[in-house]
């Protein structure tokens, strides 16, 4: 590598600027990097950066930096948390002709809140000041900083007219990017949307900050809110094609198949079904000292990423968050936010617009919360406290149906690494359970499946009882009942689960408790002699079920208790509207088969043979061709298996 070229540094780190209007953040950054970034025609007429300028920033190590110019107007705020969500490293910027002013100070407290603690602090135009006025502004500075997460950010008084302390400030840059994480480029790709436009020849192009994860030439993604699903065309990163984008870099992306109303500002540009919005999310809510306490129900303006929304701040365990205080609240969206857990969040009031605190997305889907429920409080405490592992259980645990491998990690918004080691630690300790379905895996909370356990045999015990003669519960009603969610497979692969470990009996299509058997009383077994007798005494021109059952006094829901039984245990069979004794089939398919008739037989064929009427003979045949009994090809039926 020669001396000019610029090392790309993997960690793709984004440095951005901040502070009051007129500190000259502009005039720094283009000392810095050689580049104006006051591009739009307003910006230039009325002299202020309005939105974040993206421009590339070398290094004398041959590092290049991604340096984000934000806006410094007290009216463009909510811009400057678009830019400064994606950043890692900070240059606030003072001016030393004025010092620390309102958006110097609201600019920091939205890098407090977003857990910002790398940077530096740059006083500027330290050519209009005398040496006694700039060690005054230098400790006004420090003393700003103290109680935030830059506390230990180093002072360098510059000025973009001498060229003082511009390389110093540079050198300073260097040292601090190597401080510098790693993004999650292995995540799930997310890219909120700052910018969007169409060029003639290309179509839609949207740009931002690649949060996590990657993006690809031909990749499909989804735009949220349209929830529409575009495919990448082309990519830049700080104006040169690319053929993946990686998180951390500032990234432009050129999609097919969507128009540019499709993606707003404000919007995301993410893996298909990845974001599910919400109007509704627990956090952890903290105030900044200084400002007034927040009340029950406040309405607050919430950003996230580069959206902005309106909500109210249900405080969970209090009636009113003093100053600097940490509570977990409720907030109910007026427009629909797609968080992940974990998230930050930053909050203005609604009037007048300043910031005043910053919350952590703990839950993107809870249940509307009642106040001072010690339960939730316990459970919001511990998704403070727990690892990816407990979040996860505590997901599968809420959604109780079953999750293969890919939906896992959409749901616990990991990668697919990530989330089979968790899955295999939870199933591990035995908090999951394991199932396979057509050869694929999938998982399932263990104390959800041991309470639907429990349900499922306190109903089969109160079935049994009501009916003591059926051989179990119907599976088709169960699935509705219990298992919302289940496929069929899913639902028979649990239940296959459990006859295993001996708390449940499949019986073909019903399921009982294995200690169950009907059993009949003594009454209840003559009343069902006389009924097989009444059927066997003509096979095949039977009683009608209700006249029978009425000529031996039992009432229709009693009859069909005995009716249930009886198919249970095969003593009856049923050929379409009627009910045949269970020999029924097999003596006529000994007759069909002593007559011999190569040619097959009509269904007149088989009434005359058995001497019975047309409807008994094809009602019987349908039950025979039902089960392979006879072989039907055309208008003729021919021998089948034995019965």
């Amino acid at each position: 590598m020669s001396e000019n070229t610029p090392f790309i540094d993997p960690r793709h780190i984004i440095v951005g600027t901040a502070g009051h209007v007129d500190h000259g953040k502009t005039e720094l950054t283009a000392v810095l990097t050689g580049i104006n970034t006051d591009r739009l025609p307003e910006e230039k007429k009325r002299g202020m950066t309005i939105v974040p300028g993206f421009v590339p920033l070398m290094l004398p190590n041959g590092l290049r930096l991604g340096l984000i110019d934000v806006p410094g107007h007290e009216k463009f705020v909510k811009n400057m948390l678009a830019g400064v969500a994606g950043i890692d490293m900070v240059m606030l910027v003072v001016a030393a002709d004025e010092g620390v002013m309102p958006q110097t100070i609201e600019h920091l407290h939205i890098l407090h809140l977003l857990g910002i603690d790398k940077g530096v602090a740059v006083i500027t135009k330290a050519d209009l000041v005398d040496e006694e006025w700039l060690e005054m502004i230098e400790e006004q500075v420090r003393e700003t900083l103290a109680p935030t997460t830059l506390k230990d950010a180093p002072v360098i008084v510059t000025s973009a007219y001498t060229g003082q302390g511009i390389e110093e400030l540079k050198q300073c840059l260097m040292q601090i990017a190597e401080q510098v994480q790693r993004k999650p480029i292995s995540g799930h790709a997310r890219l909120p949307i700052d910018r969007v436009f169409s060029k003639t020849g290309f179509g839609t192009v949207i740009t931002g900050t690649l949060w996590s994860g990657t993006l690809s030439e031909g990749q499909k993604v989804e735009l949220w809110p349209a929830g529409r699903e575009a495919r990448i065309r082309s990519i830049q990163v700080h104006n040169e094609k690319v053929e993946r984008a990686l998180a951390g870099q500032r990234t432009a992306v050129n999609l097919s198949g969507v128009e540019s109303q499709d993606s707003p500002r404000g919007g995301w540009l993410a893996e298909p079904s990845l974001l599910r919005e919400t109007f509704r999310l627990d956090i952890s809510l903290r105030l900044l000292e200084g400002v007034k306490p927040l009340a029950q129900r406040a309405r607050l303006r919430v950003h996230h990423g580069t959206s902005e929304v309106l909500a109210r701040a249900n405080l969970l365990d209090r009636e009113e968050l003093a100053p600097g205080g940490e509570c977990f609240c409720q907030l109910e969206l007026e427009s629909p936010l797609p968080p992940l857990v974990g998230d930050r969040l930053i909050f203005r009031s609604y009037s007048p617009m300043v910031t005043i605190g910053g919350g952590t997305v703990l839950d993107i889907a809870p249940p509307r919360h009642k106040r001072y429920q010690q339960e939730v409080l316990a459970a919001l405490e511990a998704r403070t406290q727990g690892s990816g592992s407990d979040l996860l259980a505590d997901l599968l645990m809420k959604e109780a149906k079953p999750f293969n491998l890919s939906a896992a990690a959409k749901l616990a918004q990991a990668p697919r690494e990530e989330t089979a080691a968790m899955l295999a630690e939870l199933t591990g300790q035995g908090r999951l359970l394991e199932l396979s379905i057509d050869g694929e895996q999938v998982w399932i909370a263990a104390e959800a499946m041991a309470d639907k356990l429990y349900l499922l045999r306190g109903q089969l015990a109160e079935f049994h009882q009501q009916h003591p003669l059926r051989s179990g519960y119907p599976l088709a009603e169960l699935r509705a009942q219990l298992f919302p969610g289940f496929s069929v497979k899913q639902m028979n692969a649990l239940l296959a689960y459990w006859q295993e470990q001996g708390e449940l009996a499949l019986h073909g299509v019903t399921v009982a408790l294995p200690e169950h058997q009907p059993q009949p009383d003594q009454q209840q077994a003559e009343l069902i002699a006389r009924i097989e007798a009444a059927y066997a005494a003509e096979l095949f021109s039977p009683p009608l079920w209700d006249e029978l059952t009425v000529s031996l006094g039992l009432k229709e829901a009693a009859a069909g208790e005995y009716l249930a039984y009886l198919l249970d245990q095969g003593r009856l069979v049923k050929g379409g509207d009627y009910f045949f004794a269970s020999e029924a089939p097999q003596e006529a398919l000994r007759r069909m088969r002593a007559a011999n008739q190569e040619d097959g037989f009509a269904a007149g064929d088989i009434r005359e043979l058995l001497g019975t009427t047309r409807k008994y003979a094809l009602s019987l045949l349908e039950y025979m061709d039902a089960h392979k009994l006879t072989i039907r090809v055309g208008d003729k039926r021919f021998c089948g298996k034995e019965a």
